[in-house]
């Protein structure tokens, strides 16, 4: 498939959106809660500095007062449609090193907004908002690695980023990496791993990882006990979400 074509999928699957600020954030996210683990694209494994090298475990430092201000003015320029004022705004903050607004500049970068659709810019701003410790563009970068859209598959690489963004309580990337850890993709196999990060996923919101959940309970799948009233309650969390398979499972289970 052409990687132009798989970028809108993308956008349109991910519901990138920049939004308001809240809790000091400019940029917020619709998660991709129903979407199901993408094929794994070619693997590679590039010589050079090791994942954590590359990406150390930095915390996100507590935006500034100003900072906030002009998040928040530029969240207004891009509510407005004045893309082009929105960049103007974000672009010297991030070059500043505001990990906000560099996580900003890319979902613009991939949207088209104020600048040419470009995953090379995305990829730009992405890495210094994710070296800046912000779990969303940590989670983004790693997405955009797993689909190779910025060189060959890294597996170890995308597992390091979305511990990173896990650890921050990135929902998205604890429901990625249960599927990393389930089948041992660029990280060691382990099913306990596995089910946490599914769990903890499940727990934050997410019906994709809930019904991914309700499904090992239900079936008694990875080494997990059956356990028909766990089975029933992380179901229920994925099929009250919209999702049809959960709610077909959930009919099923005696």
């Amino acid at each position: 498939m052409r990687r132009d074509v798989l970028l809108l999928i993308w956008i349109v699957a991910f519901g990138i959106l920049v939004g308001g600020v809240a809790d000091g954030l400019a940029a917020e996210k619709v998660p991709a809660k129903n979407a199901q683990s993408a094929p794994a694209a070619k693997k590679t494994k590039p010589a050079g500095p090791s994942p954590a090298a590359l990406f150390p475990a930095v915390k996100l430092r507590p935006a500034t007062q100003d900072e906030i201000g002009k998040l928040r003015e530029s969240a207004a320029a891009y509510d407005k449609k004045d893309y082009t004022g929105a960049v103007s705004i974000l672009t010297p903050l991030a070059e500043a090193g505001s990990a906000r607004a560099a996580f900003s500049l890319g979902l613009m970068a991939v949207r088209g907004h104020g600048m040419p659709m470009s995953t090379e810019v995305a990829e730009k701003w992405w890495i210094k908002s994710a070296k800046g410790g912000f779990p969303d563009a940590q989670y983004h970068l790693g997405f955009m690695y797993h689909q190779s859209l910025r060189g060959g598959r890294n597996p170890e690489l995308i597992a390091h980023l979305w511990n990173l963004a896990a650890a921050q309580g990135q929902g998205d990337a604890m429901y990625g990496l249960g599927f990393m850890y389930r089948a041992g993709d660029g990280v060691a196999k382990d099913p306990k791993k596995s089910l946490k990060m599914f769990t903890d996923a499940a727990d934050l919101g997410h019906p994709g990882a809930a019904y991914e959940v309700g499904v090992l309970y239900k079936y008694g799948r990875g080494g997990v006990a059956k356990d028909v009233a766990k089975a029933r309650t992380y179901l229920k969390k994925a099929a009250d979400a919209g999702m049809a398979r959960a709610r077909q499972e959930l009919a099923g289970l005696q």
